[in-house]
């Protein structure tokens, strides 16, 4: 009897935990992919890798383009400005698309490991109004978002006593990076700007989060 009180507990913990893994997977590609699809032009997330990196490098809308393909010695970027694509609710100046290859920092026991940064970075007018498009959208953009996600962290940004923008990051309990983050800043030299940033790795020519839920 002991034997299978203690069976059935095990069964229950696995059950719990596989429906758990599959809820947490479900809630976060989830909420990665309606930042994707409702600011991105092309999405990493619906598609197999190859095929996202193939739609961006040919974007008709993407204009002055630099590409630097991956080498034994460099990693892949790609940047450019869109020509078209204005998801803002404020009318940008530009809007620059960047896709970056990083590695993570590695240590004695966790080798370094490549991952992709998507950027969407919108550039306002100069001048207050400017300030104040991208400063009510990021603030917009945090109302909307932050429910999505288990926790976040803000960063202000000052030049001297003045508040020159703010950094977020968006976090998921099982996910051991910021998935999203969202900022704005006013300076001399980059203006009136507005950014969202999400990480992915890829794994078998697909677009996917870590994630470290309950297993057992």
């Amino acid at each position: 009897m002991k034997h299978k009180t203690h069976l059935l507990l095990l069964t229950t913990l696995l059950l719990t935990s596989t429906l758990y893994s599959q809820i947490s997977d479900e809630k976060i590609m989830g909420a990665a992919g309606k930042i994707a699809h409702d600011y991105f032009r092309v999405s990493p997330f619906n598609k197999d890798f190859s095929t996202f990196v193939s739609r961006l490098m040919n974007d008709p809308s993407v204009q002055q383009s630099t590409i630097r393909r991956k080498t034994d010695t460099t990693l892949f970027f790609l940047e450019g400005i869109y020509s078209t694509h204005k998801p803002f609710f404020f009318r940008p100046d530009k809007v620059k698309i960047i896709l970056s290859e990083r590695e993570t920092e590695g240590d004695s026991i966790n080798p370094a490991q490549p991952f992709f940064l998507y950027q969407i970075v919108g550039y306002a007018p100069p001048g207050k109004e400017g300030k104040t498009d991208v400063q009510d959208e990021y603030e917009k953009l945090v109302r909307q978002y932050k429910r999505a996600f288990d926790m976040n962290h803000p960063r202000e940004l000052k030049d001297g006593d003045t508040l020159s923008g703010e950094i977020r990051d968006f976090y998921f309990e099982n996910v051991s990076f910021p998935v999203m983050t969202l900022a704005w800043s006013t300076n001399e030299i980059n203006g009136n700007v507005l950014a969202i940033t999400i990480r992915f790795f890829v794994y078998d020519n697909r677009a996917f989060l870590p994630i470290a839920a309950y297993r057992f």
